[in-house]
């Protein structure tokens, strides 16, 4: 049964305190990752006096947010049977998923996991929330809230919203299991609580006295695993008047935040627990003095640029004296007319303070060894680098973005989970679609195909470096080869996303020129069969035509010979002998022979 608003309050109020020296350390690391810096009293009313602030902090937090943002997380959810279909259902939840964020990603200005980076190099802590608009929705309709801008946000850009706040906004009460409890404090209108949540809160005197007046209320957001407690505040602290708005048990088998935190649990204060990029800059003091000796070293050269450079002497006062400089219409060789009697002696421009520069030099480098290399910050290599001292630097290099890149890492594996909670509770499954080379597919996370107890989400964010990609493809490719790795590892240790889509389009390319091959040799074997059927052709022609040539020859001999041929004077079909058809023919004309058997001349008494 949820308890009174003041319960809640005083816990809110003990969560506070304990993170009074973490929210101190995050507006510093702010500070300089937006280079803001306010010099030394000391400084301040000295004329002269210019800022140089070192944008080092800055350019590695950009470094590495380039470095490990650049590239689509790599998702896997683990197969519970080793079968087949099982993996390929899997399969279909991960691009599903993938484009539930895509989705997600769209609504915001920069994309979820740019987010949860840039708060994990920056800070060492990621906090975010992941809402179900249908699941909002139909809450803010049993008490009439208004729920215009749920429903156009889950028309124009999908069901999910992941919400990445700064961590100075959430407090977390860790344990030794989990985090046990998550407090949302934020400075907003008055009048835009009392549009969220409609009549729940609209008979609220104060608040709606509060809106009337256009005053900014604190909002309190309390949630653990049983309730659910929101309440308005004057004051940050929350020890004005407080005004509830919400208080109930909101009955989710899971604590519907993602607070994340790396450093080390073993030190006693907190503030030291985190450990972020910068936090060596912070509590060593470094940048400080770094911005300190940059602006005094500047501003003492800029001094130095207007300090006198010609002393003048003489017995002429000072009222009397009338030495001008002629620069001419040009200024290019200007002219000093000195006093008369007077001494125009030239002053050598003051040297720069080479210890202050030396000390400048030095806390940048130590500074710069504490966080990234230039390597990673697009800095010159020394000439003849080699390939493989490149490749070593880089892997290094990258290696200082670990802590961050592994925090990122669950921080995303644990809104991809979340997202399949909300399903699975909700009894309202994920509807999804294909994108890339899967453009055009359907797929579907059924809200009862999984166990959430049973749910085990990884997330690998592969950095965007061209040697280090290199060297998995080359490394893969020789375990493929001795046979040691699939190849769907082997594209899962590459970095691709979808591994099994890849080797379907592979098969299917495979099919493509299969087919392509065969049709090929079809019409190949089809036109040598037409040339050879040509080719029969001539010579069934020639073979007529030669035949047709000898019975040619053979009638005209006939003719020549007196005796007419034909089925009408062949005997052996019932006809007439051709003795009978040439009455004046001669025994050698009709066979070409004489008596002997010799060939018989025609025209030389053979007929």
């Amino acid at each position: 049964m949820p308890k009174k608003i003041t319960y809640y309050n005083e816990i809110a109020q003990d969560m506070i305190k304990a993170d009074k020296d973490r929210n101190n350390a995050n507006l510093a690391y702010d500070a300089m990752d937006h280079n803001q810096w306010q010099r030394p009293s000391t400084l301040e009313n000295i004329l002269w006096i210019r800022d140089d602030i070192d944008t080092g902090p800055s350019t590695d937090i950009a470094a590495g947010l380039r470095v490990l943002s650049a590239l689509q997380e790599n998702i896997t959810i683990q197969p519970l049977a080793s079968n087949q279909a099982t993996k390929e259902k899997v399969n279909e939840w991960e691009r599903s998923l993938a484009w539930v964020m895509a989705q997600a990603n769209r609504r915001r200005q920069g994309t979820v996991r740019q987010s949860v980076v840039k708060s994990a190099i920056k800070y060492d802590e990621v906090c975010a929330q992941v809402i179900d608009l249908d699941y909002q929705i139909a809450q803010k309709d049993i008490f009439e809230g208004s729920t215009n801008r749920e429903k156009a946000a889950r028309r124009h850009y999908g069901r999910f919203v992941v919400v990445t706040y700064h961590p100075n906004d959430v407090h977390v009460r860790y344990s030794n299991l989990m985090p046990e409890a998550v407090l949302l404090r934020q400075k907003r209108k008055a009048q835009e609580v009392l549009d969220e949540w409609g009549k729940l809160v609209y008979r609220k005197g104060n608040l709606r006295d509060w809106a009337r007046q256009n005053l900014d209320v604190y909002y309190f957001d309390y949630t653990d695993y049983e309730d659910h407690a929101i309440w308005c505040s004057l004051d940050k602290e929350g020890e004005a008047s407080l005004v509830e708005v919400s208080n109930d048990n909101h009955k989710l088998p899971w604590l519907p935040w993602v607070c994340r935190v790396g450093g080390d649990t073993m030190e006693y204060e907190a503030i030291h627990r985190r450990r972020p990029m910068l936090y060596g800059d912070y509590t060593s003091g470094k940048w400080e003095n770094s911005n300190i000796i940059r602006t005094i070293n500047m501003s003492d050269v800029i001094r130095k640029m207007v300090s006198p450079r010609f002393i003048e002497e003489g017995q002429q006062g000072t009222e009397f004296r009338s030495t001008t400089i002629d620069y001419g219409p040009d200024a290019v060789n200007p002219v000093i007319h000195v006093t008369p009697t007077d001494k125009l002696t030239p002053i050598p421009p003051p040297p720069i303070d080479a210890a202050a520069l030396q000390i400048q030099d030095r806390l940048a480098a130590e500074r710069a060894q504490g966080t990234l290399s230039s390597i990673l910050k697009g800095g010159e290599l020394p000439a003849g680098t080699s390939f493989a001292a490149l490749n070593l630097g880089t892997l290094i290099a990258t290696g200082a973005l670990k802590p961050a890149k592994e925090l990122a890492e669950q921080a995303l594996a644990d809104v991809y989970a979340q997202f399949m909670y909300w399903a699975n509770h909700t009894k309202n499954s994920i509807q999804a679609f294909g994108k890339n080379e899967n453009k055009g597919e359907q797929y579907e996370i059924a809200w009862d195909e999984f166990d959430p107890e049973n749910l085990y989400v990884e997330c690998e964010l592969k950095p965007d470096v061209a040697l280090d990609r290199q060297q998995r493809a080359n490394v893969a490719m020789m375990l493929v080869q001795a046979g040691l790795m699939s190849k769907e590892k082997a594209l899962e240790y590459m970095g691709e996303n979808d591994p099994t889509a890849i080797l379907k389009q592979v098969d299917f390319e495979k099919l493509k020129d299969n087919r392509i091959q065969i049709m090929m040799q079809r019409e190949q074997l089809q036109l040598q069969m037409e040339a050879q059927q040509m080719t029969m052709q001539q010579q069934q022609q020639a073979a007529d035509e030669q035949a047709y040539q000898q019975q040619a020859m053979a009638a005209q001999q006939g003719q020549m010979a007196g005796a007419p041929g034909g089925e009408m004077f062949n005997p052996a079909q019932g006809g007439l002998p051709a003795q009978m058809g040439a009455p004046g023919a001669t025994r050698e004309g009709v066979t070409g022979e004489d008596v002997m058997g010799n060939e018989a001349m025609m025209g030389m008494g053979g007929v």
